[in-house]
């Protein structure tokens, strides 16, 4: 089957294997390799979920506009080759950016990056100083793409009035089973229900503009070079929409520096890393800080607050449904998810003047 899906793209010398690659729990994605001028080359083949994309030929939409203007950016700023260090589309035989097999499913096929190397959590600082320069670059790379060019794959994505309306129906209903076990967790919510809307209320304005944002920035998101692990590029662009910059660093930032991760065992062990916490923001600032306003500059601790609030919000109103979006291991584990969420925000909260201290003294020494 693979072989009559790969054989619709236009893709030079003969096919040779295809297996299944990377960790991605979205898409299905096979490294393909092809006999070329006496080598071998690859390129990655991916069936786009449409269980979760609802719309994949907006999403295709979407990335063929994103990865072309970056491609187009790179050569004008000197990039030899451009393939090599961004994704980039390979068309079909009918110049289409994907096929769309008999069954429905859609597909697309992308250079392979072959000096890429992603890992799952974040390695040290410098990791860390690197995804937040590859987060910034990528901002830069489609600052000057119009928002208005885009499709909205996914309304209301990163907007936490939903989120935090989707919690409250979720709690009305729940039976006492379920709600009974959760009296902490609301009363934590309810003492904070003034930070959902702190991002929302001035996004689109002067100066909190909608702009191109990636959405998905966690760290297996982020590729490096093999060899000197610096930045390369922002994989996985299929949530590629019109948003403001906060969603990515609050997000990027929420999973990045919390070494104990999301599924962490003992509370205890979770809290913000202010050291990685300052080197993603200094490599972010370095690369995004020319084109984003004061306002904007500002907001990036708040954002972090946010996003975490959001993504307990999330955890806690899907244990309160009956576990029916996210997927779990054990009974109880989106609750789980949920506290670690909140203690991360409480480490975030007890650690916010020195957040937003630092990022003043970023701002400063790079103006």
């Amino acid at each position: 089957m693979l072989n009559s899906i790969i054989s619709q793209f236009s893709i030079p010398g003969a096919f040779l294997t295809a297996e299944r690659f990377g960790s991605g729990l979205i898409n299905d994605t096979y490294l393909c390799a092809f006999s070329e001028a006496g080598g071998t080359r690859k390129y990655i083949l991916q069936r786009i979920n449409a269980g979760v994309f609802k719309h994949p030929e907006h999403v295709m939409e979407n990335v063929r506009t994103v990865t072309s203007h970056v491609v187009n950016k790179l050569r004008a700023l000197g990039a030899a080759d451009p393939y090599s260090v961004t994704p980039a589309l390979i068309h079909t035989r009918e110049r289409a950016s994907c096929h769309r097999d008999p069954s429905g499913a859609y597909w697309r096929v992308f250079h392979f990056i072959e000096s890429g190397r992603v890992f799952d959590t974040v390695q040290d600082a410098k990791h860390a100083y690197e995804i937040g320069r590859c987060l910034g670059r990528f901002q830069a790379l489609v600052a000057d793409l119009s928002p208005d060019a885009l499709r909205d794959t996914l309304p209301g994505f990163h907007h936490t009035p939903v989120y935090l309306a989707e919690y409250d129906a979720a709690l009305k209903a729940a039976g006492w089973e379920l709600a009974g076990g959760t009296v902490v967790e609301q009363e934590f919510v309810r003492n904070r229900r003034s930070l959902a809307p702190v991002l929302t209320n001035v996004m689109g304005t002067k100066d909190v503009p909608l702009r191109v944002v990636h959405n998905d920035p966690k760290v297996n998101n982020v590729m490096v070079h093999a060899a000197t692990h610096e930045a390369l590029c922002m994989l996985d662009l299929d949530t590629v929409k019109p948003g403001i910059v906060h969603f990515d660093f609050g997000d990027c930032v929420r999973s990045a520096a919390n070494p104990a991760g999301e599924d962490a065992q003992s509370l205890d062990a979770v809290s913000i890393d202010l050291a990685l916490f300052e080197a993603l923001a200094k490599g972010y600032i370095r690369e995004a800080g020319g084109f984003l306003t004061k306002k904007e500059l500002e907001l990036l601790p708040l954002s972090v607050k946010v996003i975490t609030f959001e993504l307990g919000l999330r955890f806690l109103a899907d244990h309160l449904r009956g576990d029916t979006y996210f997927r779990t291991a054990w009974p109880g584990h989106n609750l789980h998810r949920a506290r670690v969420q909140f203690r991360l925000l409480e480490s975030m909260e007890a650690a916010e003047e020195h957040m937003i201290a630092t990022v003043g003294s970023i701002v400063k020494s790079l103006a």
